[in-house]
């Protein structure tokens, strides 16, 4: 995780264990544009207010129970 400015950075591996998912996973989901992501170098970053914003999303998204 990078902190930048006041924003906070996660990389792919940060934010396959936050979400539960492989590193791969995440990475083609960016590839694809389901997560929004930048590039930085070969390498994918994520602002963590994007990551929250996609977990509302499939939050509301999934059904109850």
């Amino acid at each position: 995780m990078i902190v930048e400015g006041k924003q906070t950075i996660l990389k792919t591996r940060d934010l396959a264990i936050l979400l539960d998912l492989s590193p791969d996973v995440v990475n083609d989901m960016a590839r694809r544009g389901h997560l929004k992501g930048f590039k930085s170098g070969n390498q994918w970053r994520f602002r963590r207010r994007d990551v929250e914003r996609y977990m509302e999303r499939v939050s509301k998204l999934a059904p109850p129970g």
